[in-house]
This record gives structure tokens, sequence and C-alpha cells, in this order.
């Protein structure tokens, strides 16, 4: 009798020292299997490369607060690299060779040639993400756009000229740098929606390509020589170039434009600018971090995302949506 409970509590005994053998077992090959995953001990945070045209970084600030905001919450870094000219794709591409020497692990770009700077990307074969900023006409489905619909926003422009202005104005279209696919869709669809509904437009396209005080002095003989009612910009380099211009002739007309400066948003107040489209660029900068840090994920979850834009003028710059959108980091 005692030495069968004496055999019975060792086997008890015996199990539950195996069963405490196989518990930690597990435990160990559990911590073991994390640790060997890629991407868990030993991972580096990701590095996000941001390249944009021209020098102005405050410019840019929306987009990249977005883009931080993202980066910030997965342990990821962000670089905004300016370039020293606005519209040079020889050096934008320098700026790209030199991030991808340097190891970076995505690319978000605004490209300053939009057909250029794709071309020089589709020739390398890049095995790391790379998100445009802006319209790429001839994108492939596997390209990855954060782009507004600027034909819809260049459409709504001319929409607000032809519901406020007369039938016999004069408008002057001025569209800057039209290596920009963004910029010429925005004109297209300006042209299309007031063609035959006004009296006359001038075309002030291209002319004013340039930069600083290039592009005021080249706007300001379009001025003075071709007198106009209206006057459409459709970026933000040539509308700042366009309000300098038109406060350095002490000139004033109706003006329409869509632009994210600083500049604008102060004509917008000071009624230099009657109408001012106005994108939101900082979920624009959030949707292309979301991009270059997981494409599958955010294709799965933010395809069908839309940037959106808003009609703004002096009245309604305060409203609560504009005001969000004008001012994002007022407290």
């Amino acid at each position: 009798m005692n030495n069968s409970l004496s055999e019975n509590i060792m086997k008890l005994r015996s199990g539950k020292n195996l069963i405490a053998a196989l518990i930690l077992l597990v435990v160990f090959a559990i911590i073991a299997a994390l640790w060997f995953i890629p991407g868990k001990a030993d991972e580096k945070p990701k590095h996000i490369s941001m390249i944009v045209y021209g020098d102005d970084t405050e410019r840019w600030e929306n987009i990249r607060e977005g883009a931080y905001l993202v980066c910030s919450d997965n342990n990821a870094k962000l670089s905004l690299l300016t370039m020293l000219s606005e519209y040079d794709a020889d050096e934008q591409m320098e700026m790209i060779d030199r991030e991808l020497e340097d190891g970076t692990d995505a690319l978000i770009i605004a490209p300053c040639s939009s057909s250029r700077i794709k071309e020089y990307i589709d020739a390398k074969k890049l095995r790391i993400p790379v998100v445009y900023l802006e319209t790429i006409k001839d994108a492939s489905p596997t390209d990855i756009c954060i782009a507004l619909d600027d034909y819809e926003m260049g459409y709504a422009l001319g929409e607000e000229i032809v519901a406020e202005e007369s039938d016999i104005v004069t408008i002057a279209v001025l569209s800057g740098n039209t290596d920009q696919d963004c910029v010429r869709l925005r004109e297209q669809g300006l042209r299309d929606a007031i063609d035959g509904k006004v009296g006359k437009i001038i075309d002030w396209s291209g002319k004013g390509a340039g930069t600083g005080s290039n592009a005021r002095t080249i706007i300001q003989k379009n001025i003075v020589s071709e007198a106009t009612d209206v006057i459409v910009s459709f970026d933000n380099n040539t509308t700042d170039a366009l309000l300098d211009a038109l406060d350095n002739l002490g000139h004033s007309a109706k003006v329409y434009s869509i632009s994210t400066s600083n500049k604008a948003v102060y004509n917008l107040y000071n009624q230099g600018i009657k109408v001012l489209e106005y994108p939101d660029e900082f979920s624009m900068g959030y949707l292309a971090a979301m991009y270059a840090l997981d494409p599958v994920y955010a294709s799965g979850r933010y395809s069908h995302k839309k940037i959106e834009y808003r009609m703004v003028r002096k009245e309604n710059m305060y409203d609560e949506e504009n005001q969000t959108l004008l001012f994002p980091f007022v407290d």
C-alpha cells in the first residue's frame, strides 16, 4: 500500500516536472523565435527621404508635418530635402542618387519635371517604395501617386469664375511651369470650364516660368502690355510672383489662384486674391508616408482616399473647416 502510494507520488511529481519543463521549453522557443524574426530585435528605424523642388521649406511644411506624424508613430526617420533651384531636374536627380547611396528606405518625391523624373526613377528599377506627391501623367498601375485631382481642381476654379464674373470679362491664364503635369491639368480643367462662357482669354501660360525676380519681371510685362480683368494662377511659385508683380506696379486685378503659400493666404485676407483654392496638403503628407512605410497595408486601407480641397474667400476663411486648413499649426 505504502509502496503504491509512493510510486504514485513519484509519478505525479515527475509529471509536474515534465509539464514545467515543457512550459519552459515553449517559453524559450517563443523568445528565440521573436528574437530571430527579421525586423523585431535588431530592426533599424526606417529612413524616408522627401525630395521637393525649390528651397522654400515653409511651402512644404504642411506636407512634412503630415508625414512626420506617421513617422513618429512608427519609429521612422523623415528627411525633407529642398533644392537650390525651382525647376532644375538635373539637381533633383543628383539628390535622388545621393539619398539612394546613403541607403534610404523610401522616397517621397515632388517632381519638378514630371516626365523626366519619372523616366529617371523607372530606369533605376528600384526595390524601395517611391511615392510621387504630384500628378504623373504616364503613371502605371504600380506607381504610387498621392496627388490631387488636378483637372477637377482647375475645372472647379473655372466654374467659380463663370459664376462670379460677367460674360464679357477678360481672363489671363498664367500657368508658370508647364513641365509639371499637375499644372497642365489644372489649366486644361479651367479652360474647359470657361470655354465659350467668357468674353476673352489671354494666354500667359508658360510666360511666367522662372523663379524670383525673373518670373515677377515677366509677369509685370504681361500686366502692362495686355489689359485684363481676371488673372488665374495654378501653383505656389507663380502665384507668389504674380502677387509681387501686382504689388510692385500698384495694380489691382481679380486673382483666382490655386496655392498654399503664406503669401497667398495673406493676400486673401487683404483681398489681393478673390478666390483661393486650397488643398489639404497635411493629409497628402500623411498618406505619402503611410505608403512609403508599408505600400501593401496603405493600398488596402487608403486606396479610395481622395485628397480634398476647399474654395476659400475672405468672407469664409475663418469658418472652422477653412481655418483648420489654412492655419493648421496655430493654437
